[in-house]
C-alpha cells in the first residue's frame, strides 16, 4: 500500500459517497426526511407528558410512513454489487502492483447482470440463514466473502459458480477471516468516535449560522463526513481482505496475469 494510499482512500470515499448520497437525496425528494423530522418533533413533545394512549396514537399515525421509497429499494438492488466489484478490482490491482485508478470503482457496471445477480443471491442466502439465528447468518457472510474477488478475476463466471467456489475456499478458513475482521475493531471504534465528534461540531456550526437546520442537511453532512472518516479504514481493510483471498486460494499476487475487466 506504500504510495498507493491516496488512491485507495479516494476510491473508498467515492464508493461510500455513491452509496450514501443518492439515498439521502432520493428520500428528500420523496419527503421521508420531512415526515421523519415531524415524527421526531412530535415524539419529543410527547416525552414531556408521556401516556400510553398518546404514544400509541403517535405510533399509529406514522405507521408505514417512516419507510424508504421504492426508488431506494431499487437502488439498493442494482447499485451496491457493481460498486463493490469495482472496489474489489482496485484492491486486487493495488495488491498485485498493477495500475489502478479511482474511477475503476465504476468498472463493475461493465459486468452488470452477473454482479447484480451475484449480490442479490448472496444477500438472499445470508438472510435465509440469518432467519434461523444470528450465528448462521454471520457464517453465511464469511462463506461467500470471496465471491466478488472471484468474479473480478473471472468476469465470465456465473453468480452461482462464484458463490460455490467461495464456499469451497472458505471451508476451514472462516474463523481466520473473522479474526482478521476482529483486528480492525479498535480502528472502527475510533472512526465512529471521530465521526460523532466532527459531525456534532459541524452541525453545531450550521445551527449557529442558521435559524433552522433541516434533517436533510444534517443527513447530507453525515453522509459526506462518514465517507471521509471511514475511507482510510475501508481502504486498509479492503487490501487486507484481498491479501487474505490470495492466501486462501494459494496464489501469490504476482503470479496473476493482467486482471480482466469489463469496463
Amino acid at each position: 500500500m506504500s504510495g498507493r494510499m491516496p488512491l485507495l482512500i479516494a476510491s473508498a470515499a467515492i464508493y461510500m459517497l455513491c452509496m450514501n448520497i443518492p439515498i439521502v437525496v432520493v428520500e428528500q425528494i420523496s419527503g421521508l426526511w420531512d415526515v421523519f423530522e415531524r415524527a421526531l418533533d412530535e415524539y419529543m413533545d410527547l416525552l414531556s407528558n408521556p401516556t400510553y394512549a398518546a404514544i400509541n396514537e403517535w405510533a399509529q399515525s406514522y405507521s408505514g410512513k417512516l419507510t424508504f421509497s421504492p426508488a431506494t429499494y431499487i437502488f439498493l438492488i442494482l447499485v451496491p454489487g457493481p460498486l463493490t466489484l469495482g472496489l474489489s478490482t482496485i484492491w486486487l490491482r493495488v495488491l498485485r502492483g498493477r495500475e489502478a485508478y479511482a474511477d475503476m470503482v465504476f468498472s463493475g457496471f461493465g459486468n452488470f447482470l452477473r454482479v447484480v445477480a451475484l449480490d442479490l443471491f448472496r444477500r438472499i442466502f445470508m438472510i435465509l440463514w440469518a432467519i434461523l439465528f444470528l450465528v448462521p447468518g454471520v457464517v453465511a457472510y464469511y462463506r461467500y466473502s470471496l465471491a466478488f474477488f472471484l468474479l473480478a478475476d473471472n468476469p465470465e463466471m456465473g453468480p452461482f459458480e462464484a458463490l460455490s467456489l467461495s464456499k469451497y475456499y472458505m471451508r476451514g478458513n472462516k474463523g481466520n477471516r473473522f479474526a482478521l475482521d476482529l483486528s480492525f475493531i479498535g480502528w472502527l471504534v475510533i472512526s465512529f468516535i471521530a465521526l460523532s465528534l466532527i459531525s456534532n461540531w459541524i452541525i453545531n456550526i450550521m445551527q449557529s449560522a442558521s435559524a433552522e437546520t433541516s434533517f436533510f442537511s444534517t443527513q447530507l453532512v453525515s453522509g459526506i463526513l462518514s465517507a471521509i472518516v471511514f475511507a482510510p479504514l475501508c481502504a486498509y481493510h479492503g487490501v487486507a481482505a484481498a491479501d487474505y483471498y490470495h492466501r486462501v486460494i494459494c496464489r501469490d499476487p504476482g503470479s496473476f496475469p493482467e486482471l480482466p475487466t469489463k469496463a
